[in-house]
């Protein structure tokens, strides 16, 4: 996949990006200006060292264009959807929305490398905490 990012190191902002990347500032980094696909291939493109990737979209229709997108780069990218609060309770797909969620916890809590795509609605839902 380095043929599809190296297009990107020739490229002075992405260079800037990196800089600011590599600081060791902890948090978020704002990048406005790419449009479409580019912004999977950016995303893509800036998570190669270990870090955990959250990408959020507004809805959940853009959320699951991105997340072809971005598995054309990397088949290992999780996506976290919301609950479907008409079909949350029916059973297949209940347990198939809970089974997707389990896996973006159980990946973060055991791998480094993580890219979670979700929704500001999937963020928005309680979580119960780990029974003790």
């Amino acid at each position: 996949m380095k043929a599809f990012t190296a297009p990107l190191l020739e490229l002075a902002e992405f260079d800037t990006i990196q800089k600011t990347k590599s600081t060791g500032n902890r948090g978020m980094i704002q990048i406005a200006g790419s449009t479409g696909s580019q912004k999977s291939h950016l995303a893509y493109a800036l998570s190669g060292d270990g870090r955990r990737i959250l990408y959020i979209l507004a809805d959940e229709e853009k959320a699951k264009e991105v997340l072809e997108e971005y598995q054309f780069l990397d088949g290992e990218v999780l996506f976290y959807p919301a609950k479907d609060f008409l079909f949350y309770r029916a059973d297949i797909r209940g347990k198939y929305l809970v089974k997707q969620r389990m896996e973006v916890f159980r990946a973060l809590k055991e791998e480094e490398n993580v890219t979670v795509i979700t929704t500001i609605g999937a963020l928005m839902d309680g979580v119960r905490p780990p029974l003790k």
